[in-house]
Parts: structure tokens; sequence; C-alpha cells
């Protein structure tokens, strides 16, 4: 499976316009320090969730599961190593397990200027970006119920549009959310007789034993062929690790294209019958 996904803009308003850091500072409230404060009420630096009950809905992690998870290689000292990380998040828990468990991350933050464009102000406004990553049995809508509730029992207004200026000057503290679509989570049991079967045809087709992730860290819309075809979904990715997804020289490697040829073949041509039963 895959998890799913929920992104949501952040706008934090401060002075009409930038105030001068000398007289002002310690008087207008600075829109990028609150909103730094906004973050931080919903995510610890080691990832760690805050808001309440974000974790209600999540199904803990199963018995199956957690053997198919202690099965793979512990591969993360070298993934360290390759992407210059002293340490990792949840005192260097396994990464295997953290994308089995939601997560709340920074895409950017923006507000003033810095290094030499930088000047002593305060800004008019600072902007965020975050995606929530889900896991089955959590929504997007109810997610995005729960971080405003969130915000708003911390003393934040919270809007959907630009605010007029009689809301800012009404509200000491103003926040504009815009939300994304987001979408649900999927995930299969790697217990069925499809996902059995699966694995002995791309075991097949490459030769060598197959690794069974229980769900991928990455989002993908399958919860939309989910909901119309209403059968157990299966991804057999084909990419290599280092492929740069959404980051500068996304690639992939050659062989993986001559590999994933070969394994959809083999899915093709060996998978079949009722309850996806191998094919003689």
């Amino acid at each position: 499976g895959a998890r799913g996904d929920m992104g949501v803009e952040m706008t934090v308003y401060g002075p009409a316009h930038a105030l001068h850091s000398g007289h002002y500072g310690n008087w207008a409230p600075n829109p990028g320090a609150e909103l730094a404060d906004a973050i931080a009420s919903m995510r610890t630096g080691d990832g760690k969730i805050l808001i309440d009950p974000f974790f209600d809905d999540v199904v803990p992690i199963s018995a199956t599961d957690r053997a198919a998870l202690r099965a793979l290689p512990v591969i993360d000292g070298d993934l360290r190593r390759e992407l210059l990380l002293g340490g990792t998040e949840s005192n260097d828990a396994l990464l295997a397990e953290r994308i089995m468990l939601p997560a709340v991350n920074l895409r950017g933050i923006r507000s003033g200027q810095v290094g030499a464009l930088a000047s002593n102000s305060i800004p008019v406004d600072a902007a965020a970006s975050i995606d929530f990553r889900l896991v089955p049995n959590q929504t997007p809508a109810h997610v995005r119920e729960l971080v405003e509730a969130h915000l708003k029992a911390r003393g934040w207004w919270i809007v959907h549009e630009e605010p007029a200026d009689s809301v800012r000057l009404k509200h000491a503290k103003v926040m504009r959310l815009a939300w994304g679509g987001g979408a649900p989570a999927v995930k299969t049991s790697t217990d069925l007789p499809v996902s059995k079967a699966i694995r002995s045809v791309v075991s097949e087709a490459t030769g060598a034993p197959v690794l069974a992730v229980p769900m991928m860290g990455g989002s993908l819309p399958i919860d939309i062929f989910e909901s119309v075809l209403k059968v157990p979904l299966i991804i057999v990715p084909t990419v290599n690790h280092d492929d740069n997804q959404h980051a500068k020289d996304e690639n992939v490697r050659v062989q993986n294209l001559y590999d994933g040829v070969e394994v959809f073949a083999g899915v093709m041509a060996r998978l079949g019958g009722v309850g996806g039963g191998v094919v003689p």
C-alpha cells in the first residue's frame, strides 16, 4: 500500500507594511516567529506529532506487518552515510517502521529575507507549506478538522480566504489555511492469496527472493482505483532508491527499466484465476 497525503498552505499576517525592528520590535507581533510557534505546536523537532487526538484513528501495526518489517534488511546506516545524516528522528528509529506511521512534514517556510537581502525589519506576513502523511483509517477531512481545532485552541482565528482589514483588526492572531484535496492511505494485507501470488511471480521473474514492504512511505492516488474496482491493490516498484524523487536530477536506472519489463511480463503472463492464483 501507500500512505495518504493532505497538504495545506498557511499564511500568518503581521503589520500592514514592514516595520523597523528597532522602533517596533517587542511591540508589533512578528509573523515569522508566530508561524514558527504554530508549527512547533504541531510537531517536535524529533518528528513527534503533538496534535490531539491525531492518533485516535491510527490502527496499531499488526503482528503480520511487524514480521514483514523484521524480514527487511536494515539499510539505515548506509542511508545515513549516503545522505550525510548524523542522526534521524525518533532516536534513530528504523525507516521501515517510521513510514508505517503518520507524519507532519514542513515542505517550506518563508518570511522576510536572509543573507545579503536581510533588513532590520518586522515582515508583513509569513507563509508555510505543510504536508500530512496519513496511514489507513485516517481521512483527509478528519485531519483538517483536527488541525484547525488544534490551532483554534491556541488562539488562532482561522480563515480560508484573504482576510479583510476588519478581521485583522479584530483578532490578534489571524491565519489563512488553504487546503489541498488530499487522499487517504490504501493498504492490502500481505496475508492475502493474491499478495502471496504476486511475491511468487515477481521472485520467479527476477530469480531472487522478494522483499515485501507492508506500506510505501510516499503517496499515490490509488484510492481512486480502489473505490471503483473494489479489489486489493498491490504496488510493484521498479525504481532505484537514489532516483531523487521530487528533487534535482530525478532519474531511473536503465537496468531498472529492463528489470521492470521482465517483472510485469511475468505478472501478466503468470497471474490469473479466481483469487489471484498463479496460472500453471
